[in-house]
């Protein structure tokens, strides 16, 4: 009996080595795609408890003395192999890895406060230098080649006259106005703001607007309201002193100061220049003849003078070679020129007297070269005179303008009334 429990031991064991030895093989069989097996044939096999594969085989009975063989195997594969079979996932927790550290945000930086800026100041604006001089005088004032009277006389610049002044020395003034560049005495000019305002005071200047349409504003600068707008060749009173070198003030209305952008304003000088001598001279000697000059002759009537016909005939002829190319009304002209110098009596008694008195109408001379002409405005002159009608007043004198220039007669008058190429005239000879 007791053989008998040896040889069911014995066969139990067999069969268990058996089957162990089978796993294995069929293990082996289905790892053949791990590179680094441990039981790859070829190489030897050592498990090692530290690997943790342990395989313990204790008696299970020690007191029966019958030898029992129980095997246990714990397989861990080690971390490089591959497990020994594909087993079904084990329920339960699956191992926790140690979480990684969550890095510690980078602090941002807090931005540095943004200082508020200071107002910038707003520039003032560039102020407009006057750099003219006006003459402070009730009629003119000398220019001087140098700073002193003892220097050569060059000229004059008259009441309210402008200048530009070059430079100050001493009580003298340096300027340059219209073609003399002479010296003046500082007592007699208006200088600096003192020539600005007495500038505006006189409307020295005008402002004439030079673009095609202008804003006016009631100050200086683009943020002043705008009052109303101009056009092209507007002008307007400039007030000098209130302007910059951006903005030029107007005298808008009576009572209104306005302003416009420099930049599309001329400004246009009223006031005369000096002169030199000789030029005054040519100046006094024209506002002469234009003192004696008559503006208009009114027309006027007296009684009918009678005449013959041959003096008729005579008169119409003389009427042509004095007037042949003027206008109608300086024919009228020349006729009662002709009828005041016989009604004066010391020119003859009759029109043929008049007009053939020595050194009077050299006319006469001609009349051959107008006979056979058209004298019908002729004739119409000359009776159109003898009933009356006088266009000329009381003259008695008259040359073609060219002559009076050849001979320069002009300031022997003392009075002239122009008709187209003829100048009727008294004279003081």
């Amino acid at each position: 009996m007791k053989h008998l429990k040896y040889r069911i031991a014995s066969a139990v064991s067999g069969c268990v080595c058996f089957f162990l030895v089978t796993l294995s093989g069929s293990f082996l069989a289905n790892a053949d795609t791990q590179t680094d097996n441990h039981f790859s044939p070829g190489k030897p096999t050592t498990v090692s408890p530290s690997a943790g594969n342990t395989v313990s085989a204790a008696p299970t009975d020690t007191t029966s003395g019958e030898h029992s063989l129980t095997a246990t195997i714990s397989a861990a594969p080690p971390s490089n192999s591959a497990p020994f079979l594909s087993p079904e996932p084990t329920p339960g927790i699956a191992p926790t890895s140690a979480p990684s550290p969550t890095p510690s945000p980078t602090p941002t930086p807090s931005p540095a406060p943004t200082p508020t800026p200071s107002p910038s100041p707003t520039p003032t604006p560039e102020p407009f230098v006057f750099t003219k001089a006006i003459a402070n005088v009730t009629d003119y004032v000398n220019i001087r080649e140098g700073a002193s009277t003892d220097t050569t006389l060059l000229g004059r610049l008259f009441a309210d006259g402008i200048a530009e002044v070059l430079d100050i020395q001493g009580d003298w003034v340096h300027i340059s106005s219209g073609t003399i560049t002479g010296y003046i005495f500082s007592d007699y000019l208006y200088l600096g703001k003192q020539a600005a305002a007495y500038a505006d005071k006189i409307t020295a200047y005008n402002a004439k607007v030079n673009a095609g349409s202008l804003n006016i504003r009631s100050g200086p600068g683009t943020d002043y309201e705008i009052l109303g707008s101009t056009s092209y060749e507007k002008t307007y009173p400039a007030l000098i002193s209130l302007s910059n070198k951006e903005w030029i003030a107007i005298q808008y209305t009576t009572d209104t100061v306005a302003y416009l952008y420099a930049q599309y304003v001329d400004l246009i000088c009223n006031q005369k220049e000096a002169m030199t001598l000789s030029e005054i001279a040519a100046a006094e000697r024209a506002a002469k003849i234009e003192r004696t000059s008559v503006k208009s002759i009114p027309v006027t009537y007296r009684n009918p003078i009678s005449i013959t016909d041959e003096d008729l005939e005579v008169f119409a002829l003389v009427v042509a070679a004095e007037a042949y190319w003027e206008p109608y009304e300086g024919k009228l002209a020349v006729a009662n020129v002709i009828l005041n110098r016989l009604l004066e009596g010391r020119y003859g008694n009759t029109v043929y007297d008049v007009v053939t008195a020595p050194g009077q109408f050299s006319g006469y001379n001609y009349i051959d070269n107008y006979r056979g002409r058209d004298l019908s405005d002729c004739y119409a002159a000359c009776k159109e005179a003898l009933s009356g009608k006088n266009n000329i007043g009381d003259y008695i004198f008259f040359h073609a303008d060219s002559y009076v220039n050849a001979h320069d007669e002009w300031l022997l008058f003392t009075s002239w009334y122009r008709i187209d190429g003829h100048i009727f005239f008294k004279r003081n000879w």
